[in-house]
Formats: structure tokens, C-alpha cells, sequence
């Protein structure tokens, strides 16, 4: 009898385990992150790959009119500042520099003489007046003396008569003395005209080294010539491009921000470039300028023009080069955070699907600083929960049978 019941029993057992793995819901093997604390930034990233300028860029032109004698220095070149990168013939410049040096030196020579022709005609009249004074003085008193004896009968009318001759002689001496005194004066004038000839003549001559100094093309600061316009021998006028030189000690990046994260932005932010010829590394930077205003494309899109200056990870960035560019608006450290790909956004809010049993549980949450790869959990989970990552998330169900199996 109780074979007959196993043997029974048997088969209808074998029947419904079959069925039972034959149809039953099979979990979905998903990959988790566990929830945790760390550095949370939130970021705003240019519309377009930025591009390295240099601080400084300009274009050298010549000031002088005349034929390329050397160049010294070419296309790629580093240089310092005030070191000569291209010479023009200056035989011109050269003989005008002479000509107003010989100048000069003559314009002084006659100051000089008239200087010292004045000095001896002053000290002579000066001297001579002095005498001519002291003499008239003299021949006053006598006369004054004469005229008073002469009617008393005290002296005779040769002595009066010699007394006024005395008195004449000594007047015309006077006036002639102080005539030549006058001339002396007179010399101040042709001395002030040498002296403006030779101011001029000093003019004439630093214009002359001016003049010579524009043959030689010299650079404006330390940087790379970044291109060479002319050729030896090529004629040259005033204005004509020469050479353009960067600055490559100050350089920045150029980046075209969309309009939405206008607000976002504050200058002094730092910024994460990533430059297309190195991959493996990433150079920091902070916001130099941010454009006074929107500009609109021929698509109709609304951007503003930022510029970043690259303060680490300098080594090798060369001008011109393309560059990924993130500005970081904000960070969180000590914060629990996931991968911002695991959330699900709906209408009604934000929402993750957590592993816990086995299944999965749709948690609605809440996020505060968030970027491309993570973002901040303010509400709605706890550290160590399993929040389900894997591509198929937003076909999910609330209590769909996972089984977690990461990498």
C-alpha cells in the first residue's frame, strides 16, 4: 500500500518542481552601489571643447621704411624680452645719427666760445668802469673845489681850465666804459640763442637714435614667435606686419557657456580641463572673465564667453591646443552620495531603486549638489544602501526579483 502512494506521489512531485522552475520568475542580475560618505561637486560644462590662448598675442609691425638685412630668429622660436628678432639696413640711420652727433659737438663749441668771449668782455668793462667811476668821481670833487676857489681869486683860470678839462676827460672815459659794459650784456642774447641751438641740436640727435633703434625689431616681452611674415630682403614701410609672439606665461582657455548656467558662474571659480592630447591628466584653472553679455549663434543658441587661467598642469599645453572644460559652481565633502546615472527622473520627482531581499524597492529621493558622474543624497537613503545601477533601471518595476552580482 505504501509503495502504491510513492509511487503515485512520485511522479505528480517530479511534475510540479518541473513546472515550478519552468515558469517561475527568474531574478534579474544587477549591479549596485552602496551608498556612501565622500566629496560631492557640482559642475557646469562648456557647450564646446575650449581653446588655449596665449594672455598676450601680438602682431610686431615695422616703424622704419627699408630692406630686411637678417632675421634672427623664426616660426617656434622662444625669446626675452627686448632680445633683437629681425635687423634692417641702416645706413641711413647710421650717417643721420653721425651727421647730428657733429652736429651737437659744433653747436657746443660756439656756445662754449661765446660763453668764455662774454666772460672776458664783462670781467674787462667791469674792471674798466671801476676805474672810469673812481676817476669822474675824483675829477668831480676837483672841479666842484675849482669852482668854488676860482671866484675868491684863489686859484688861477689855468687852473680852472684845467680842472674842467680834467673833469671832461674823466666823463668820456666813464661813458665809454660803461659802454662797453653794455656790450658785454648785449652777448647774453647771442648766448640764449646758442644755448636753444644746442637743445635743438640734442632733440635732432635722440631723434637720430630713435631712428636707429626701429632697424632693429626687438621682442615686447618674453614668449614664442608664432609666426614669421616677411623674408630677408623683402622691402618694408612703416606698418608693414613683421612677426606675431605669444605670451605663453599667461595662458588661458577660451570657453562658450550655455546661457541656463549663466547664474552659476562667479569669477575665481576653479575649473577642471582636460586636454585631448593628454587623456591622463587633468589641469585645474579659475575663471579670469566672464562676458558682460549673451551672445546668439546662427543656430539661435544663447552662450556666454568665459576665460580660465590654467594655474596647474602647465607642462606641455601649447597654444591652440583643445581642452574639455568643467567649472565647479559648488562641493560638499562629508556627504552621502551615488552615481548620478542610477537616478530616475519623473514628474513627480527623483527616484532609485534599491536592492534589499532580493528585490527591488523604488525609493523616491532627494539630491543637492550634483555633476555628470555623482550626486549628493539630501533625503531618502541611508549610508550602505544597495542603489541598483545597472542600464535597465527604468524598465523596473517596484518588487521585481533582482539577484546583485557586481564585477
Amino acid at each position: 500500500m505504501t509503495k502504491k502512494i510513492l509511487f503515485i506521489i512520485l511522479p505528480i512531485f517530479i511534475i510540479l518542481t518541473g513546472f515550478y522552475f519552468l515558469f517561475r520568475v527568474k531574478p534579474v542580475d544587477v549591479k549596485v552601489f552602496r551608498v556612501k560618505k565622500g566629496e560631492v561637486e557640482s559642475t557646469v560644462t562648456a557647450t564646446t571643447t575650449g581653446t588655449v590662448q596665449a594672455r598676450a598675442l601680438s602682431k610686431i609691425s615695422s616703424q622704419y621704411t627699408g630692406r630686411i638685412k637678417r632675421i634672427l630668429k623664426r616660426d617656434g622660436k622662444r625669446v626675452k624680452k627686448g632680445e633683437t628678432l629681425l635687423e634692417i639696413e641702416n645706413n641711413d640711420a647710421n650717417a643721420q645719427l653721425r651727421l647730428a652727433e657733429a652736429n651737437l659737438r659744433g653747436a657746443k663749441t660756439e656756445l662754449s666760445q661765446l660763453l668764455l668771449s662774454r666772460d672776458m668782455v664783462v670781467s674787462q668793462a667791469s674792471s674798466t668802469l671801476n676805474q672810469a667811476t673812481a676817476k669822474l668821481d675824483n675829477a668831480a670833487a676837483n672841479l666842484d673845489r675849482a669852482n668854488s676857489l676860482y671866484p675868491k681869486g684863489m686859484i688861477s683860470k689855468q687852473e680852472m681850465d684845467s680842472a674842467k678839462s680834467a673833469f671832461d676827460v674823466a666823463h668820456a672815459d666813464y661813458e665809454s666804459a660803461r659802454a662797453n659794459e653794455l656790450q658785454g650784456k648785449m652777448k647774453d642774447e647771442e648766448i640764449k640763442t646758442a644755448m636753444a641751438r644746442v637743445e635743438q641740436m640734442e632733440s635732432n640727435l635722440q631723434l637720430a637714435v630713435v631712428q636707429l633703434g626701429r632697424t632693429y625689431i626687438t621682442a615686447p616681452y618674453s614668449g614664442i614667435i608664432t609666426e614669421l611674415l616677411v623674408e630677408e630682403g623683402e622691402l618694408l614701410s612703416i606698418g608693414t606686419p613683421v612677426l606675431e609672439i605669444a605670451d605663453e606665461s599667461t595662458m588661458e582657455v577660451d570657453a562658450v557657456i550655455d546661457e541656463v548656467d549663466v547664474g552659476k558662474l562667479r569669477i575665481g571659480q576653479d575649473v577642471r580641463l582636460t586636454f585631448d592630447a593628454f587623456k591622463e591628466k587633468q589641469s585645474l584653472g579659475r575663471i579670469l572673465e566672464i562676458s558682460p553679455y549673451i551672445t546668439t549663434t546662427k543656430e539661435q543658441n544663447r552662450t556666454v564667453d568665459i576665460k580660465v587661467g590654467i594655474t596647474t598642469g602647465r607642462d606641455g599645453i601649447m597654444v591652440g591646443m583643445s581642452t574639455d572644460v568643467e567649472v565647479i559652481t559648488g562641493r560638499a565633502q562629508g556627504v552621502l552620495y551615488l552615481p548620478t546615472n542610477a537616478i530616475i527622473e519623473k514628474a513627480d520627482g527623483q527616484f532609485v531603486f534599491v536592492a534589499s531581499s532580493g528585490v527591488a524597492k523604488e525609493k523616491k529621493i532627494k539630491t543637492g549638489l550634483s555633476n555628470w558622474d555623482t550626486s549628493e543624497v539630501v533625503e531618502g537613503l541611508k549610508e550602505g544602501d544597495e542603489v541598483i545601477t545597472s542600464l535597465e533601471i527604468k524598465k523596473f518595476t517596484d518588487g521585481i526579483k533582482v539577484r546583485v552580482k557586481n564585477d
